[in-house]
């Protein structure tokens, strides 16, 4: 194979593919983030723990050594909790700015008018974090290859990221408190209207979201400045395109406030367009994250640590967020069609988290009691490709199940849509399945 064709191979797999399938499972799943069910850090463990099982099955290499750095399997659940974190906080008294209204009381429709440019900036602030905590974790995955990594090296590392995670959201919490003229829109001329909350409900929980929103952009930022102090490059580079991209494609997406001028007189849900172009959005930027930091590396490939840890992590993650998606999406299906959401969601409790519990614990001591030798060549994961289509199929079966009923057309059309983003998704999944089964062969 000629140079020319070998570029085109690599950013066919290492940037082109990537970012379809990662851009298509965030068009589905963050618009199901906001279905019933989900919402909130539900939601957004849904989409973490689908974005992270790809991210690791095409990263991999089917066997002991791996040739990109960020392929651990720890990568699933590290993203689970990334983006579930992120998702404790809302979005929507930003929406409005658009429209160049500040709302007071939207039950009266109570408003002021604000600037547009309030619109593309809280979206930023508001973006780069609700990707970027993901990216943060995921970056902590990848052991660098000069890592002498003496225990108490690892020790200092995890101890200056808290550190300095936990001081930048002390920090942001205190600048907020101290200087709210900087963080809430029109402060000085509406100091009456931000003491009267109680009048301007609106206000409170705007004041609220943008509270929670700077301190999850001190925390990025706190966690971004250890790995500059680390001066590990890559980890830097990975937190800092995925936050930075996402941040810009938020703005530019406007909560889709343009939707209703664009086709005036339709009757569509417009704001889960939204939620799917935001997805699209994250996906976009962890796909050029990684074209830039996960190529295979020249010299000698890594081997992977402890194949026993990676089979536990590969499990812990899969089952904390498929049973946390399961439990939210048949509680999602429960209120569509039968009512009663709160019953349902206790109910499905005391039945998937033990559940979940006591897989785990049998997990622990079948591979505590058959471990894998620790210098072992074979593929410690060897039903991979297996785990990345049960992921793939569990969720989209979700999403087709919160969306309804069915005697509504615009559901139907969401249905639709989902089922050809699985389609895309699935192929190239499929693809690089392909690729590893190819890999397998030639090393035999």
């Amino acid at each position: 194979m000629n140079e020319s064709s070998t570029r085109g191979s690599n950013l066919l797999h290492d940037l082109i593919l990537p970012t379809i399938l990662f851009a298509a499972l965030g068009g589905m799943t963050w618009a199901v983030r906001g279905c019933s069910g989900y919402g909130a850090v539900n939601g957004c463990v849904f989409a973490g723990v689908t974005w992270g099982a790809a991210w690791w099955f095409i990263a991999r290499d089917p066997g002991a050594k791996q040739s990109r750095r960020y392929a651990s399997a720890w990568i699933i659940l590290a993203l689970a909790v990334g983006i579930g974190l992120a998702g404790g906080r809302g979005w929507m008294q930003w929406s409005s700015f658009f429209r160049g209204e500040l709302l007071l009381d939207a039950s009266t429709n109570k408003v002021v008018p604000i600037s547009r440019a309030y619109g593309f900036l809280w979206l930023f602030i508001a973006g780069v974090p609700w990707a970027g905590l993901g990216a943060c974790m995921l970056a902590w995955t990848g052991a660098r290859r000069d890592d002498g990594a003496s225990s108490a090296r690892i020790a200092g590392d995890w101890a200056l990221r808290i550190a300095c995670g936990v001081g930048a959201v002390l920090i942001a919490n205190r600048l907020f408190a101290a200087y709210p003229e900087i963080f809430l829109p029109l402060y000085k001329s509406m100091k009456a209207q931000y003491a009267d909350l109680a009048a301007n409900p609106n206000l409170r929980r705007l004041i609220g979201d943008n509270r929670l929103a700077v301190g999850h952009l001190g925390l990025y930022l706190g966690f971004l400045f250890a790995e500059v102090v680390r001066r590990d490059w890559k980890n830097v580079t990975l937190i800092t395109t995925v936050g930075i991209l996402n941040g810009a494609g938020w703005a530019l997406c406007q909560n889709w406030a343009w939707a209703k001028s664009v086709f005036p007189g339709v009757n569509f849900n417009f704001w889960r367009c939204w939620e799917s172009s935001g997805g699209i959005s994250i996906g976009i930027a962890y796909g050029v994250a990684y074209y830039l930091v996960n190529r295979p590396d020249a010299g000698t490939p890594r081997r992977t640590p402890s194949p026993n840890l990676q089979r536990f992590g590969v499990y812990f993650g899969l089952l904390f967020g498929l049973g946390y998606s399961v439990k939210n999406g048949l509680k999602g299906w429960a209120n569509i069609y039968i009512g009663n959401e709160a019953y349902w969601s206790r109910l499905l409790s005391l039945i998937i988290f033990p559940t979940v519990l006591l897989c785990l614990a049998v997990l622990a001591i079948r591979i505590a009691t058959r471990p894998l030798p620790r210098n072992y060549e074979g593929d410690p994961i060897p039903e991979a490709a297996w785990l990345v289509w049960v992921t793939l199929i569990i969720q989209n079966v979700l999403a087709q199940l919160v969306t309804g009923p069915h005697s509504n057309w615009t559901e139907n059309a969401f249905c639709l849509y989902y089922a050809v983003l699985f389609l895309v998704s699935g192929a190239i999944v499929y693809h690089y399945q392909v690729r590893q089964r190819d890999g397998i062969a030639r090393l035999k």
